[in-house]
């Protein structure tokens, strides 16, 4: 479903499918470190601002995927967006809010020049 997502050296990828001897040595990073001290980063931000979830059990998935996508593509068109979270499901069905919340993250980054 996509809703364990995290960063394995900036790669998306499920975290519930991945051996901890593939992950041994690697950079890990989760929802939670994407906060910038006791402040969002970027794309949790966007995903605020632009309502992308609604019960919320698949916001953290949704946004590793589109931080993901971001590290490979600064400026994703709406078909990038698609592409970058297709693995991840959402059961309430907020996948326009999402689509906008990943390209508000992408703006928001180029303004921090770039930072998680």
């Amino acid at each position: 479903c996509g809703a364990c997502t995290v960063l394995i050296d900036g790669v998306p990828r499920y975290s519930c499918m991945t051996l901890a001897v593939e992950a041994a040595g690697k950079r890990i990073t989760s929802v939670e470190g994407l906060m910038r001290g006791e402040d969002l980063g970027p794309t949790q931000q966007a995903f605020l601002e632009e309502d992308a979830f609604q019960c919320g059990y698949c916001t953290s998935g949704q946004i590793m995927a589109v931080e993901g996508m971001l590290g490979a593509t600064a400026d994703p068109s709406i078909e990038d967006v698609r592409l970058g979270v297709s693995g991840n499901l959402c059961r309430c069905g907020a996948y326009a809010h999402i689509f906008k919340a990943a390209q508000r993250a992408a703006v928001l980054k180029r303004e921090a020049g770039g930072a998680s």
